[in-house]
C-alpha cells in the first residue's frame, strides 16, 4: 500500500467515523439525555440501596491512529497506523463511614506510569481513603494522584484532546504515587501538601530502590468563584458562566541516602504554573514547566509550556487547537538533546469533539491532527523527567513516535471514541 492509498484510507476513516457521529439527530440524543447526561462521576452502576453505597465505574477511549515519519528506521515504511485502545478504566467507589470516601481503580488500556506497558493487563492506579475531618480540611491517604499539574488533575475521560501533550508528560505529569496528602480549601480557594514516595512510583514496595527517599508536593489555586468543579474538565459548555483559575505547584525529592542506595545521590525539583479562563462556550488555558534535576555529574534544567483553547460551534461541535514547546537543556552534563541537535520542540494540535448528548462528556468521539514541528530524535532523553515516555515505541503517551536522524515533519491523524458507563 503506498503513501497516498495509506493518507486515503485514513483520511476516509476518520471522514466516516465523523460522518457517523453527525448522522444522529438532535433530537433522539436529546432522547437519552436523562441516561447519559448523569455522566461516569455519579451514575451509580451496581449495588444502588447497598449500605456503603458503592458505585462501580468503567470508561474506554478506543480509536484509530495514523502516523507518518520521514526516513523511518525500520525499513522503507514511514507510516505506522492501527487501532488501540488509550484508555480502560474499571473504578469502585463508596462511603467507608458519614466522612471518609474510598476509591479503587484499574487501567487494563496501556499502563499509564509507563507508557511502554502492555494493554489488556489490569494495573492498579488510584487506592486511597479521603477522610474529611471538617468542611475545609481532608486527608488523603494510598496510592494517588499527588497535587502539582492542573493537567494531571484531570481524568482522560475529561480531556480536551487525544493524546495529552509531549511537554506535559515529558515535565508536567507526576503519575501515581503513595503517600499522604492533605487538603485545605475555601470559597475561593485550595491549597494540598503532601509526603510520598516520589513521582511515578505506583505499586512499589517501602525498600523499592525506584523510591525516591521522600517526596514533598503541594499546590495552591485560586478561583474567580465558588464553582470549582467547573474545572474538572477541559471544556466550557454553551450557556456556562464567565470563571477564571489560576494556581502553581512544586514536588520536591531526594534518592539516594537510605538504603537502598544507588550512586549518585539525587536532588530533584519540580515546578509549574497554570490557569484557565471559561466563559460561554469557549475556553483557553496555559501552564509552564520546569525541572532542576541533580544527580551527580547528570545535572540539568529542562522548561516548556503549552497553550490551548477550544470553542463550541454549535450545541454538540467543539473545535480545539494546541501549541507546546519543550526547552531541553543543551548545556546538560548528561545529554538531554543530541550535539548540534534542536534543543526547542514544537508541537501542534487541531481537531474537533463531538458530544452525543450536549452538555456530557459520557459518549464523545474526537478527530484530531498532530504534527510534530522539529526533529524528535534529537531528544535523548526519551523517558522524560517524570519517568513517562512521551515519545517512542509501545502505545505512547503523546502518539509521536523517534524520527530518523536528520528528519522532521512528523504528523499523525487520530480518531478516538470514548464511552462512559
Amino acid at each position: 500500500m503506498n503513501n497516498k492509498t495509506q493518507i486515503t484510507a485514513a483520511a476516509l476513516f476518520v471522514a466516516a467515523t465523523t460522518g457517523f457521529a453527525a448522522a444522529g439527530s438532535l433530537e433522539l440524543d436529546r432522547a437519552y439525555a436523562s441516561e447519559l447526561k448523569a455522566d461516569a462521576g455519579a451514575r451509580t452502576v451496581l449495588n444502588q440501596n447497598n449500605l456503603g453505597d458503592v458505585n462501580v465505574h468503567v470508561g474506554v477511549r478506543f480509536g484509530y491512529s495514523y502516523n507518518n515519519r520521514s526516513g523511518a528506521a525500520l525499513g522503507d515504511d514511514d507510516v505506522t497506523m492501527g487501532f488501540q485502545f488509550s484508555e480502560v478504566e474499571v473504578a469502585v467507589e463508596g462511603q467507608i463511614t458519614d466522612n471518609m470516601f474510598g476509591r479503587i481503580s484499574f487501567d487494563l488500556g496501556p499502563n499509564n506510569s509507563d507508557s511502554t506497558g502492555s494493554q489488556g493487563t489490569a494495573h492498579l492506579e488510584d487506592a486511597y481513603m479521603d477522610w474529611t475531618v471538617n468542611d475545609s480540611f481532608t486527608l488523603r491517604v494510598g496510592q494517588y494522584i499527588p497535587r502539582f499539574s492542573a493537567e494531571a488533575s484531570i481524568s482522560e475521560f475529561n480531556m480536551m484532546n487525544s493524546y495529552r501533550s509531549v511537554t506535559h508528560e515529558f515535565l508536567g505529569t507526576p503519575s501515581w504515587t503513595q503517600g499522604i496528602q492533605a487538603q485545605f480549601g475555601g470559597d475561593t480557594w485550595d491549597f494540598w501538601i503532601g509526603f510520598n514516595d516520589g513521582f511515578n512510583t505506583a505499586n512499589t514496595a517501602f525498600n523499592s530502590a525506584s523510591e525516591a527517599d521522600f517526596g514533598i508536593n503541594a499546590r495552591f489555586d485560586f478561583y474567580s468563584d465558588s464553582d470549582k468543579a467547573r474545572f474538572d474538565d477541559q471544556t466550557s459548555w454553551r450557556g456556562s458562566a464567565a470563571g477564571w483559575r489560576v494556581g502553581a505547584g512544586f514536588q520536591f525529592e531526594t534518592n539516594g541516602s537510605t538504603n537502598p542506595s544507588f550512586t549518585p545521590e539525587t536532588d530533584d525539583l519540580f515546578f509549574t504554573i497554570d490557569g484557565a479562563y471559561e466563559g460561554d462556550g469557549w475556553a483557553v488555558r496555559a501552564a509552564f514547566y520546569a525541572t532542576d534535576m541533580e544527580s551527580g555529574a547528570a545535572e540539568h534544567e529542562n522548561m516548556g509550556f503549552e497553550l490551548g483553547g477550544s470553542f463550541f460551534f454549535s450545541e454538540q461541535w467543539e473545535g480545539f487547537a494546541r501549541w507546546d514547546a519543550l526547552m531541553l537543556d543543551d548545556d546538560a552534563a548528561a545529554s538531554e538533546v543530541a550535539a548540534n541537535g534542536d534543543d526547542v520542540q514544537n508541537f501542534i494540535a487541531i481537531g474537533a469533539n463531538y458530544y452525543f448528548v450536549p452538555g456530557s462528556q459520557a459518549a464523545k468521539f474526537t478527530v484530531e491532527l498532530g504534527m510534530a514541528l522539529d526533529q524528535t530524535a534529537d531528544i535523548l532523553n526519551t523517558a522524560g523527567d517524570t519517568g513517562t515516555t512521551p515519545i517512542g515505541s509501545g502505545p505512547g503517551a503523546s502518539g509521536f513516535l523517534t524520527d530518523a536522524a536528520g528528519e522532521d515533519g512528523q504528523f499523525m491523524l487520530s480518531g478516538t471514541m470514548q464511552w462512559l458507563f
